[in-house]
C-alpha cells in the first residue's frame, strides 16, 4: 500500500523553497507515495511544473480575500453574507496590534487558518514545505502520523519569533533546514530541541536544469557586450539595489554590459526609481517572472548573487550546473557553495567591491574559462538528498 504524503505550501510563486519543492516533486517515487499538495493560494509560476501524479488542493477565494486588502476582504465577505469572516477580518486588523509578539502571531494565524480547506484525510506524513504558516497548518489541522516542518534560511535573520517557533516545533517530529549554517543558527536558539534538526539540502538536478536551459533566451548579444544574470525576488534579502547600483558603477567605468533580472516582489516600484536615478534603465533589465530561469542562466557570461544573506541559494546551485562564472557576496553560508577564485569570486555586501570582482571577469575571458573548467570537474547536483528525504518520512 503506498503511504499517503501531504505538502503544505502558501503559495508556487516564484520563489527558492518553491521551486525546490517542485524539484523534489519531480523526482518522487510515485509507485511508493501517494502525493497531496495543499497551496493556500490558488496561484504561482509554478502551477504547470507539478507533476501530474500530485494530487493538488487548492486554497480558497475566501482565503486569498482575507489575507489581501482589508477593505477589499470586508467587502467581498458582505457581498456573500458572511457576517462572521467580516467580524474575523476586523479582529485580524486589531490583532497587528497586539504588543505581545507571541500573542499576536497566534491571533493572526487563529483568524486566518479558519479560511482555509478542512482535510478530512489521515496522513503517513505531512510537511510545512515552508517557515511560518505552512508549517502551523500542518502543526494545527492536520491529521498525520509524522510531521515534519521546514526552516529554509538561517532563524536569526528570518525574524520569527522564537516562542511562537518552541511551540511549533514540540509539536513536530523533525526540522528541517537547509544547510550547516542554518542548523548551527537552530541549535543556537533552540538547543533543547537539537534531536528534531537534520539538515536536507535543496535539491538541485543537473538533468532537469540542462534539458530545460535549452529553450532559446531573448538575449541580443554581440561580442561587444558582457551579459550578467541575476535570479532573485525583489525583496531586502535578495539585495538587488546592490545589483543596480554596481551596474551604475560599471557603467561609470566604461565597461559594456547588459544586466538581466529575473523576478518580481514588493520592492519592484523602489528598485525601478533606483534604475532612473542612476541612468540605467536600458542596462539593467527587469524581466519579471519566468517559470524557466535556465536559458537566461545559460545565455549570460557571468551569474550575480549579490544577497544579503541565504539559507542555501538554488540559484548558485543552479548557475554551478550550467557551468557559469559566478560573483557572489559574502553572505554567512557562501562557502558552502563557492570557494573564492576556484569556482567562483566573493566579494563584500557593497557595489564597489562587486563591481571590482565583476570588471575583474569583464576583462579577463581566461579567468571565466577557467572558472567554468573548474565547476565541470566537481561532482554537482544532489539528488541523494532524496533517500534522505524519504528516510525522513519513513
Amino acid at each position: 500500500m503506498k503511504k499517503k504524503i501531504l505538502f503544505v505550501i502558501p503559495s508556487l510563486k516564484s520563489g527558492g523553497a518553491e521551486k525546490s519543492l517542485i524539484t523534489l516533486l519531480s523526482l518522487f517515487d510515485y509507485e511508493k507515495y501517494e502525493v497531496d499538495l495543499l497551496s493556500f493560494r490558488r496561484e504561482g509560476l509554478f502551477f504547470d511544473k507539478i507533476p501530474a501524479e500530485v494530487n493538488v488542493i487548492k486554497g480558497t477565494e475566501d482565503y486569498e480575500a482575507f489575507d489581501g486588502d482589508a477593505k477589499k476582504a470586508i467587502k467581498y465577505f458582505i457581498k456573500k453574507g458572511k457576517l462572521s469572516s467580516v467580524i474575523d477580518r476586523i479582529k485580524y486588523i486589531k490583532s497587528f496590534n497586539e504588543a505581545d509578539s507571541s500573542l499576536r502571531e497566534k491571533k493572526k494565524w487563529d483568524l486566518l487558518k479558519k479560511q482555509l480547506p478542512h482535510l478530512n484525510r489521515k496522513y503517513d506524513c505531512a510537511v510545512g514545505y515552508l517557515e511560518g504558516n505552512a508549517s502551523y497548518f500542518v502543526a494545527d489541522n492536520v491529521v498525520a502520523d509524522k510531521k515534519i516542518c521546514y526552516v529554509h534560511n538561517d532563524f536569526k535573520k528570518l525574524g520569527l519569533d522564537v516562542n511562537r517557533n518552541r511551540n511549533l516545533f514540540k509539536k513536530c517530529d523533525k526540522v528541517v533546514t537547509v544547510s550547516q549554517v542554518c542548523l548551527d543558527s537552530l541549535i543556537d536558539e533552540f538547543p533543547d530541541f537539537q534531536e528534531k534538526f537534520i539538515v536536507v539540502e535543496n535539491i538541485t538536478s543537473p538533468k532537469i536544469i540542462k534539458i530545460y536551459s535549452l529553450e532559446n533566451t531573448p538575449y541580443k548579444k554581440d561580442e561587444n557586450t558582457v551579459i550578467l544574470n541575476t535570479v532573485g525576488r525583489l525583496a531586502p534579502q535578495k539585495a538587488i539595489d546592490l545589483a543596480v547600483k554596481t551596474c551604475a558603477e560599471l557603467k561609470r567605468r566604461g565597461k559594456n554590459i547588459k544586466w538581466y533580472h529575473i523576478g518580481t516582489g514588493e520592492l519592484k516600484e523602489e528598485i525601478e526609481t533606483l534604475m532612473r536615478e542612476l541612468g540605467v534603465e536600458t542596462d539593467f533589465i527587469l524581466l519579471g517572472e519566468r517559470s524557466n530561469p535556465y536559458p537566461y542562466i545559460a545565455g549570460c557570461d557571468i551569474y550575480v548573487q549579490p544577497s544579503r544573506y541565504e539559507g542555501k541559494s538554488i540559484a548558485i546551485d543552479e548557475a554551478k550546473c550550467l557551468l557559469k562564472p559566478i560573483v557572489t557576496t559574502n553572505f554567512t553560508t557562501v562557502k558552502d557553495q563557492i570557494t573564492d577564485g576556484v569556482n567562483g569570486l566573493v566579494c563584500e555586501m557593497n557595489e564597489k567591491d562587486i563591481a571590482d570582482k565583476l570588471e575583474r571577469l569583464i576583462d579577463n575571458a581566461d579567468l571565466r574559462q577557467k572558472l567554468s573548467e573548474n565547476l565541470a570537474k566537481e561532482n554537482l547536483g544532489n539528488e541523494e538528498e532524496l533517500e534522505k528525504f524519504y528516510g525522513l518520512i519513513n
